[in-house]
């Protein structure tokens, strides 16, 4: 990191992951026997900090751990990764939060979370903050308190910083902190979710894009909609423009999200340019579904620049 880094603070989650292998998900009653079982870091706002801090970011954490082997694994990492955890809470109220995640032979998943400590961020916790001063972007997620969420992007909003809302996982609730947001960016389901819809619905690019108009007009300045090997598609009042993504063969598309909204705060932070921001992301979330496991599959600049090389894509510095 140099002393010209953009500042990114990251408000969020830290979840332990525990992922199995599985041809399919059991029903009720039933057992399945997988293979591969693992353990590692997670959850939403960590995955993002460590992505937005590989790219070459100067990123800060707020979050809440539990007093457990799984927080002292998780402070110890993002402590390892140079992130800033002056303001990660510790409780013994509540373990640390964990994701239980499901992965078959074609790289896709479905997790449970149990947010745990994630849980006990308060409202409260954000009128203390001093990273947010001098942060260039601030980013959320929803699996802390939707209250400790909006208290936080108030704050960031009224020191006229960048917020970036990845509203996952989806809450209709969630339509409420738009109006709060700089750039908000939801996968498909969440875009759905968001408008009353059900999630399983499939979406036509037409489709896609009312709904972001719909989410527009409660006040973000742009909805980025990731859509997975269909690339992303952003929606602003200038119009609509499709991102591809990079074809790869998938190996566990568990952090794609993540990897790609830390690359968007450090493109955006760095006054990109939303079109060249969004790019950037995409690039990152390609190369984050090569590797299996969410840490590991988080490029570093140089991996990124090297990564887009092989695939044809020159401009990435």
């Amino acid at each position: 990191m140099t002393a010209t880094a953009k500042q990114i603070l990251v408000v969020g989650s830290y979840n332990v992951g525990l992922t199995c292998q599985t041809d399919r998900v059991p029903v009720w009653g039933e057992t399945l026997i997988g293979s591969g079982f693992s353990e590692s870091n997670g959850g939403k706002g960590a995955n993002q900090a460590v992505a937005a801090a590989r790219l070459g970011a100067s990123v800060s954490f707020v979050g809440c751990l539990g007093e457990d082997r799984y927080g002292d694994d998780g402070l110890e990492m993002l402590n390892r990764e140079g992130i800033d955890t002056s303001d990660v809470r510790r409780t013994n109220q509540k373990n640390t939060g964990v994701g239980i995640i499901l992965l078959n032979s074609k790289g896709d998943n479905c997790i449970v979370v149990d947010p745990g400590a994630n849980s006990e961020l308060d409202a409260k916790d954000m009128e203390s903050l001093t990273s947010v001063n001098s942060a260039d972007v601030v980013v959320f997620q929803l699996e802390t308190p939707l209250e400790t969420v909006k208290r936080g992007m108030e704050i960031a909003k009224s020191l006229g910083k960048q917020v970036i809302l990845n509203p996952a996982p989806a809450n209709k609730k969630a339509v409420d902190l738009l109006p709060l947001a700089t750039v908000v960016n939801p996968n498909e389901s969440e875009l759905l979710i968001l408008n009353g819809k059900d999630p399983d619905t499939e979406l036509t690019d037409d489709r896609c894009e009312q709904l972001a108009q719909a989410l527009l007009q409660r006040g973000p300045t742009a909805i980025v909609v990731t859509r997975g090997e269909n690339g992303a598609m952003i929606v602003t009042q200038d119009g609509t423009e499709v991102i591809p993504a990079v074809s790869v063969d998938a190996v566990d598309t568990t952090g794609a999200g993540d990897a790609f909204t830390g690359a968007l705060a450090v493109a955006l932070a760095e006054q990109k340019g939303l079109k060249k921001a969004v790019q950037f992301a995409a690039i990152a979330g390609s190369y984050s579904v090569t590797k299996r496991d969410v840490i590991p599959g988080l490029a570093t600049r140089k991996e990124l620049k090297r990564f887009a090389i092989e695939n044809g894509i020159n401009g990435i510095d």
